[in-house]
């Protein structure tokens, strides 16, 4: 079998090389990502692999013995030489690439194979991030999309490492010198300013990892929340269909079958809100967008819960905005809704929506929109319900944030949370004013 070799393989070469892992000891970062690709592709193994001038070795391995193969053997040589996509062998024994390929007709019994490149900044292709399973198989576009996002966070790690052996490398022979050159109250005041040099440089340093492992988090829990519903169809559906053929024979069960439903309905919910949450982007792609049709639109999908509690919901004349017309519709079903759940009983509900426009000079102190521009649309919803204590105005619109008083009431904790994502990736802000037993007031800045 001839070795595949991509355009500049001596240059791939030297800057796989340059990251000086190929020799290296395994590494939890890596293991961890590679079991977690095996979880999410539902695959027995998984591996970080690099190739080398003649052999392919593993940097990270998940349900394989062997550290190395010879280079000719490789799958992943085959998916260097097209970096832009993953490669997919769904059987390898009808590939003619691999079907006499002694690790498909032997151990490890390679059958399916689904490789992602791992690409530097520079565009070069140092391995692949792949998953392995010893019967055909086919990736949902989700867990194609997964092991996407593990294989470039796999790069950053190669890199985030190169970055900071270099730097220290750097800074000890720049260390040298200052020694010979400069006096003691010189080298102090250097000290202190290599000392906050290196807490700015930590501090942007994790500030990048966290929006990365933001990102991969976000990815993944689309996926996994994707791949939740289904079970829970199917769990609703059969106790359904049981309810409604043995009812009679069931006696107490009947109970404990109708809770069993109720909560799978409660969790199904909470799978639907999280996949809303996950699908909000940081930038949103906006359109010209009529409030008054956002609202009335919501108030439609509320119809039948406004009827039902009596609630009185009026609204000013409302402007044309630049804005994400779905997720706006997302905001105001969660706020109007919140006010109809959390109403005073024996009071009749009122929901009042009210709009003006402000210079940015007459913004509250505590208000700090994501984008600066002179003037703010402000629409606040207020009503007349069960209000809360104003130390809790920060805290609730964090994710899965439900206030002590909650428990009264059905809810994920998770409704406010979009609100703040959606008005944060419109470049505004959204604060909340409350009295317990007086209402709520929850006020929304965007920009004009």
């Amino acid at each position: 079998m001839n070795r595949d070799i991509t355009t500049n393989e001596e240059l791939r070469i030297a800057a796989l090389r340059s990251y000086d892992i190929v020799y290296a000891a395994a590494e939890q970062d890596y293991d961890e990502l590679t079991a977690l690709a095996s979880a999410i592709c539902n695959t027995p193994i998984s591996l970080v692999s690099l190739i080398d001038q003649n052999r392919q070795l593993f940097k990270s391995r998940h349900g394989l013995t062997i550290t190395q193969t010879p280079r000719e053997f490789s799958f992943c040589a085959h998916a260097i030489l097209n970096p832009e996509q993953p490669m997919v062998v769904t059987d390898a024994r009808v590939d003619e690439r691999f079907a006499n390929n002694p690790l498909v007709t032997g151990d490890p019994h390679i059958i399916f194979y689904a490789g992602v490149p791992l690409v530097d900044s520079n565009g070069f292709t140092l391995g692949s991030f792949c998953v392995i399973d010893h019967a055909p198989k086919q990736l949902s576009e989700q867990q194609l999309s997964a092991l996407q996002v593990l294989a470039k966070q796999v790069v950053r790690i190669f890199e985030n490492k190169k970055f900071r052996s270099a730097s220290n490398t750097d800074e000890q022979s720049l260390e040298a010198r200052i020694e010979s050159l400069l006096s003691k109250r010189t080298k102090q005041f250097i000290t202190e300013n290599k000392s906050l040099s290196n807490l700015y440089r930590k501090v942007s340093e994790n500030n990048d990892n966290l929006k990365k492992s933001n990102h991969s988090l976000q990815q993944f829990a689309f996926v996994a929340s994707h791949d939740l519903q289904e079970p829970l169809r199917k769990i609703q559906a059969f106790s359904e269909l049981i309810f409604k053929r043995h009812a009679d024979q069931l006696g107490d069960a009947a109970e404990y079958l109708y809770k069993i439903k109720l909560a799978a309905g409660r969790m199904s919910q909470l799978v639907n809100n999280l996949l809303a949450h996950s699908k909000i982007p940081e930038q949103q792609q906006k359109t010209l967008v009529s409030m008054d049709w956002v609202i009335q639109t919501v108030l439609q999908d509320l119809e039948l819960a406004i009827s039902e509690t009596g609630a009185v919901v009026s609204y000013d004349p409302l402007p044309m905005i630049e804005a994400n017309e779905t997720h706006l519709c997302q905001v105001f079903q969660n706020l109007i809704g919140n006010s109809l759940k959390f109403r005073q009983a024996g009071e009749p509900l009122q929901i009042n929506i009210q709009y003006k426009k402000l210079l940015k000079a007459d913004l509250p102190p505590f208000v700090h929109p994501g984008k600066i521009c002179e003037n703010y649309h402000l629409i606040e919803v207020a009503d007349n319900g069960i209000g809360f204590d104003q130390q809790y105005a920060d805290k609730m619109f964090g994710l899965f944030t439900r206030l002590e008083n909650s428990s009264e009431f059905a809810g994920s904790g998770i409704g406010l949370s979009i609100c703040e994502k959606v008005v944060s990736s419109h470049g505004g802000a959204i604060c909340a004013q409350g009295q317990v037993g007086k209402g709520a007031v929850f006020s929304i800045y965007l920009p004009c």
